[in-house]
């Protein structure tokens, strides 16, 4: 999941200057799951923002800011919305995906109220790690299931740098040394001397941006 973080109350005033009307749209599906931009973060910071004396026009959360047809759909349009409100901004705490998608469909400034921070997942309800960083090229298939790209603070692809202490890695003494675990997870497998291999080089080519992908349309 795309894992976000709200941004500081004052930061968010700060880009709001000038501007009266608001429109606030979280997402349920990224931002509601991260407890940091669904409908209850939405409300909270329309009540803040009252309080300072803006005018906010309209609070929705949908389930999925980035797809448009949930934004902009034929039978409701959230967009649609904010402008018959008279919203002279809208504040998007959906990630810098559905933030984006909001600001090419809409003729008002689009500030964001979050930061988008890593591709992660999720521990306990409130512990998000980072897993992976879309670098187009995975390779956890040959790594038992454990990505070192985005695990591993140097991204080595080729084993351990060799400064991990006790199974800690060097960098962050809080993780362990995450080729520390992919050898024990190739141990477990059987699959351990499949690591003597040279991984070849990453091809970059992959994660040249600006990336999309178009579905095959089936027969």
């Amino acid at each position: 999941m795309v894992v976000v973080k709200l941004k500081a109350f004052e930061e968010i005033v700060s880009k709001l200057k000038g501007f009266r009307k608001i429109f606030i749209l979280g997402c349920e599906l990224g931002s509601g799951r991260c407890k940091n931009g669904g409908l209850k973060e939405a409300l909270e910071l329309s009540e803040r923002l009252k309080g300072l004396g803006f005018n906010v026009v309209g609070v929705k959360s949908p389930g999925g800011t980035c797809i448009l047809e949930r934004i902009d759909g034929r039978e409701r349009s959230l967009l649609k919305e904010a402008k018959t409100k008279g919203s002279e901004v809208i504040v998007s705490l959906a990630c810098g995906a559905g933030t984006q998608l909001i600001a090419e469909n809409v003729d008002v400034p689009v500030i964001t109220g979050v930061t988008t921070l890593f591709i992660g997942a999720e521990r306990e309800g409130r512990i998000f790690n980072e897993y992976c960083i879309a670098c187009g090229d995975c390779i956890i298939s040959d790594t038992g299931g454990i990505c070192p790209v985005a695990r591993c603070p140097k991204s080595l692809v080729n084993g351990p740098c060799g400064g991990a202490i006790e199974g800690q890695c060097e960098v962050d003494k809080e993780i362990p040394c995450i080729w520390y675990k992919i050898a024990e997870r190739m141990k477990k497998l059987g699959a351990f001397k499949s690591l003597c291999e040279s991984a070849p080089f990453k091809d970059y080519r992959k994660s040249v941006y600006p990336r999309r992908l178009i579905l095959e349309e089936k027969s």
